[in-house]
Order: C-alpha cells, then structure tokens, then sequence
C-alpha cells in the first residue's frame, strides 16, 4: 500500500494534468468579499475551488513549480490549504492572474510559509486582490513595499501577521506611491513599531485600513487626513497612538464624517473625554473605544450618530449618566457600557431601541429603577447584564417588574447582581417564559422563594444563584450541560438527597 508522503506527489501530478485540461481558458476574477467587481465563469470557479480543497495535506506540501506554467490563469486562490516551505518564484510567470489568496489561516498547528523576497510581484502587473496573510515575511520586511508599489491595479492588500518591522523604506512624507487604485490595506498583527508613515495617507481611494495589533505608535499626520475622504473602516485597536487618539477623532469628524462607518481604537491608552466630535459621523455603524481610559461624562452629541448598530464604551473611566438622547439611536444592536464609573438612573428612552440584541451595563454604580417600560420595544434582547460594582445603601438599584409581566424579549443570558429583585423573582412570569435561557445570574439580589422545577430542566451552562435567601429541597436529577458552572452557595437550600 502506498505511503502518504508517495500518494500526495502523484495526487498532484494527477491534478495538475486535469486542471492543465481544464483552466486553460480560465478567466476568473472573484472577490473575497472585499470590493472587488464579480466577473467569473462560475463552473471554471467551481473547478479552482475544489483543486484548494484537495490540495490540504497536513505534512504541509510546498506550492508546486506547475503552477507557474498556467500562463491565462487569472484566480488562485490556496488559502488554509495547509501549504508550508516557500513560495516558488515561478508564480511570478502568472502575467494574467487578477486574485491570488496563499492566506494559511492561524491556528496553533499551523504550517508557514516562507517568502524571502517580493520581486516574483512584478511579473504580475494586472493583480487586483493579493493576500499573503500569516505567510514569514521577516526576511523581506526591509523592502516589501517596493514590489508592491509596482501593481497598479492593485485594489486590496493582505498582509495579516506577516512578521514585517519595517515601515521605514517609504517614510518620506511624500513619497512616489503608484497605488492609485488601491482600496483596502490590511496589515494587521506585525511588528511595526513606529508611527504610520505619510503615505498611507495620501491613498486617495482607500476604503477600508486595518492595522490591528500592529504595535503603532506616536503621532498621526493629520494634515493628510482630507485625502481620507472614501475611508468606509479603520482600524487601529491595539496598538499605541495614546492621546493622539483624541486628534485623530477629531479630525476624521471633518474629512470622514461621510464616509466612515467602522472606527476600532479600543485597547490604545486614550485618556481624555469623549469629544462632541464623535457626533459627526453622519454613517457610523460601529464605535469601539474600550480599554482605553476616557473619562468625563458620555457627550450629548451621540445621539446624532443615528446609524449606530454597535458601541462598545467598556473598560475605561466614563462618569455620569447615559443621555436620554440614546433613544435615538434606532439602529442600535450592541451597546456596552460596562467596567465604567457610571451612575445616576438609566433612562426610559433606552426601551426604544428596537434593533437591540445586547445590552451590558455590568459594573456601574447605577441608581433607581429599571422596569418594564425599560424594555417595552426590545424584542430582540438576547443578552441582558447589570452586575454593579456593590449594593448601595443610601440609593440601592432595582429591577421591578410585576409578577404576572411577559417580557416581549426571549433572553439567553440573564445578569443582575448586586442590587435588588422582587423576592419572589424567580417563580415569574418573567423568567418562566424565557424558554431559551442559557445562563442565569442573580446574584446578591434579595430573593426570598424557592427554586422552581421548571428551572431544573433548562439547558444551563451557568447558573449562579448564591447569596440570596433561597430556600426548599433541591432535586435529584437536572438537565444542565455536562459541564454546566451551578453556584447555590449562601443561601438555605437543603442538600441532594
């Protein structure tokens, strides 16, 4: 019987002369779901697809020489094929190809492959979407912007965890960029280790920038953000711009207040208050701030971004209370305020969100009452958290609703802790309803009832219900998951039989 490291080579042979048969008159162009225009032949599509799929092998076989020799071929896409070695030069032959994807994916086994120099790149002058996503590009970080610079139709780039370091060889402020088509920069999770270079912003078509984890740092040329104008996304979370943070913000407001949609600076140590500018993005969808240490109070001005889906404010030092201007905001999906120095009461407008999936007001030091009217229109409420940061005793939090109300939400995850229920909160209507209930939290929240059997039969992977004054025999059997986290400690409940 062969051996498998025998049958692969000849698997390829066999492969490479069918696709010699049947890509030759291939002329294929598809988008990853970037910005590029479709234009493919979906059988010859289909055709390329499968080759990707059986090519994964995990003795992680080099990229054959062959395929160089496909001179029409306009797609190649090998991503997650398990590919490793280096890439061979002679893919530099492939004059026609518009897409070529060698992304490998990240996974703690996954095989890397090795890119010594970029200049096979020239042979390709009509590329449109390049991804060399997690391939070693360490020995050719010293000049990859150069190959690079000389696919004029190039309209995405992918270089996601390619080990670069060096931004420097176009650190002139106005360098000679030929990429004037160019709508999509990744360069996510590298070593960069410097401020963002100059021309970066002089890419007067750039839609979308993503530099995640790509440890940048320092100032941001403002000066060149009117050339910004199309930017749809950016992102810089988890880097280091600090305080510059707030003038890049307000910058953006003026030149991208049309354009932007996506803004991620969470986890970049900006400090400051929120600025009113934030309420020019006229087409925000989605606004991460977290983990960075902003204070001060939430601005009035966020209840123009009327096309919120997603804000996440948590993990920094906001104080005060959320403006009843946050009604407006009609689109909203996510909204995460948590680990924050809020307080005051939440106000009724917040029942107005319609769009609602997610709602973590967890560690505040909220006061007053949230009651049905909170809830009134949240019908797609799914995720429900207000663990406050301690039970107060000058103004403690409540959550009142009636005994017999039906909530219009199906909740899976229910957090209320530290504050105060109806004691007999947990034989409701309001729990009793919610048949897809996943994880129940309520902690510290003065229940005085027994446990009722229905809870038994649910479906938990978390059930806290401790330091309440619950009371009653517990069951011998319950349905939770095998690996279900159950907490009943502090209360008066009397051992399994």
């Amino acid at each position: 019987m062969a051996s498998k490291k025998t049958t692969v080579p000849l698997l390829l042979v066999l492969l490479s002369l069918l696709l010699e048969f049947l890509i030759v008159k291939a002329v294929i162009i598809h988008p990853h779901g970037g910005y590029l225009d479709k234009a493919c032949i979906e059988g010859e599509r289909k055709v390329l697809l499968e080759f990707k799929h059986g090519l994964k092998d995990p003795s992680g076989i080099r990229i054959p020489n062959f395929l160089g020799s496909f001179e029409r071929l306009r797609y190649l896409n090998l991503s997650n094929a398990e590919f490793g070695g280096t890439i061979p030069p002679h893919l530099g032959n492939l004059s026609q190809l518009r897409y070529l994807d060698l992304n490998g994916g990240y996974s703690y086994y996954s095989l890397t492959i090795r890119i010594y120099s970029l200049n096979w790149l020239s042979g390709l002058p009509l590329l449109k979407y390049l991804d060399l996503g997690n391939a070693n590009l360490s020995k050719a970080t010293r000049n990859w912007m150069q190959p690079v610079n000389m696919l004029p139709s190039l309209l995405e780039l992918h270089f996601p965890g390619c080990q670069l370091s060096d931004f420097s060889h176009y650190s002139d402020p106005n360098p000679f960029v030929n990429l004037t088509s160019l709508q999509v920069i990744d360069l996510s999770y590298n070593n960069f280790n410097t401020t963002l270079p100059g021309w970066l912003f002089n890419i007067t078509t750039l839609r979308g920038l993503y530099l995640k984890g790509s440890r940048i740092k320092g100032h941001i040329p403002h000066v060149n953000l009117q050339s910004l104008r199309n930017l749809g996304t950016l992102d810089l979370s988890y880097n280091g711009i600090a305080s510059e943070g707030i003038e890049l913000v307000n910058g953006l407001s003026i030149y991208c207040n049309n354009s932007l949609e996506e803004l991620y600076l969470g986890f970049n140590g900006l400090s400051g208050e929120l600025p009113d500018s934030l309420g020019n993005f006229n087409n925000l969808r989605s606004l991460d701030l977290s983990y960075n240490s902003f204070d001060g109070p939430l601005p009035n001005s966020i209840q123009h971004l009327t096309n919120l889906e997603s804000l996440d404010l948590s993990k920094n030092t906001i104080s005060g209370s959320i403006p009843t201007g946050i009604g407006n905001l009609l689109w909203m999906k996510r909204l995460d305020l948590s680990f924050n120095l809020m307080n005051g009461t939440i106000p009724n407008s917040i029942g107005q969100l319609r769009e609602l999936t997610e709602l973590n007001l967890d560690w505040n030091s909220w006061e007053g009452v949230i009651s049905e009217i909170h809830f009134s229109n949240l019908s797609k409420l799914e995720y429900f958290s207000l663990h406050l940061s301690s039970k107060t005793k000058k103004q403690p939090f409540c959550f009142h609703v009636r005994p017999e109300w039906i909530p219009p939400f199906n909740l899976k995850y229910i957090d209320i802790s530290n504050g105060y229920v109806s004691p007999k909160f947990l034989s409701s209507n309001c729990l009793k309803t919610l048949k897809r209930l996943e994880c129940i939290v309520l902690k510290n929240v003065g229940m005085l009832d027994t446990i009722p059997e229905w809870l038994w039969k649910l479906n938990l992977f978390r059930l806290d219900l401790s330091r309440n004054q619950l009371y009653g025999k517990l069951p011998n059997t319950i349905s939770f998951s095998s690996n279900a986290l159950v907490d009943l400690s502090f209360n008066r409940l009397v051992q399994f039989p």
